[in-house]
């Protein structure tokens, strides 16, 4: 979830709901709701995004750099928020 959005859940929650336990659950809700709705990319879109070669992104990705998902054995999904903040990181 953006950090804007973030700050207007929290704002809301304070607002509106005076149990803090209420206001924790459901901003726990908000972010894996966002989580659920990131882009996820396939190997090949995310290696044309980063601008390497396979092998270097899933190296990334043993170096705990990255984390994929795995969407079956042999097919992974990488989140396109995670591989921008890596090469923000790195540039």
């Amino acid at each position: 979830m953006r950090p804007e959005t973030m700050t207007t859940a929290t704002a809301l929650l304070m607002a509106g709901i005076p149990d803090k336990a209420e206001q924790a659950e459901l901003l726990t809700m908000l972010k894996s709701r966002a989580a659920r709705k990131e882009k996820m990319l396939t190997t090949r879109a995310a290696c044309q995004f980063a601008g390497v070669c396979k092998k270097t992104l899933f190296r990334w990705a043993a170096k705990g750099y990255l984390h994929p998902k795995r969407i079956t054995p042999s097919r992974v999904r990488w989140p396109q928020s995670e591989l921008e903040a890596f090469l923000g990181e790195t540039a």
